[in-house]
């Protein structure tokens, strides 16, 4: 990740981006090197406290959730992601994915979230 001179700490505000090798590497895998490049070019800043201060109140406390996990993510680790799934009471569909699963494997994301939805129609 970068967010700009390297020997200038960031603050809350900072915009971070992913390093090309980052995107090229564990963030974009199971892309061809097309898709890798797209993903790099087109990312859009985060703010540096969006990834290192406290949220709000979870929402998966109040309503069901449903948790798409890619087994070969190399972000943030399975057993990682099982563990805040199974915290949240998630439904959760697997898939033989990496982060962006949704770019991979656009068939399996859809499914699940026709099932979430409609599991919601009965439930709702």
């Amino acid at each position: 990740m970068r967010s700009g001179p390297a020997d200038v700490p960031p603050t809350a505000d900072s915009a971070v981006y992913l390093n090309e090798s980052a995107v090229d590497g564990p963030f974009a895998a199971g892309l061809n090197r097309d898709a890798k490049a797209l993903v790099y070019a087109t990312q859009r800043p985060a703010a540096f406290g969006a990834l290192t201060e406290a949220s709000g109140d979870p929402a998966w406390k109040t309503i069901p959730s449903w948790y798409v996990l890619g087994l070969k993510d190399q972000i943030i680790p399975p057993a990682a992601q099982r563990t805040m799934a199974d915290r949240a009471g998630s439904t959760v569909t697997e898939y033989d994915a990496g982060h962006l699963g949704l770019l991979t494997e656009p068939k399996t994301v859809v499914h699940a979230i026709q099932d979430a939805a409609r599991a919601e129609i009965r439930v709702g």
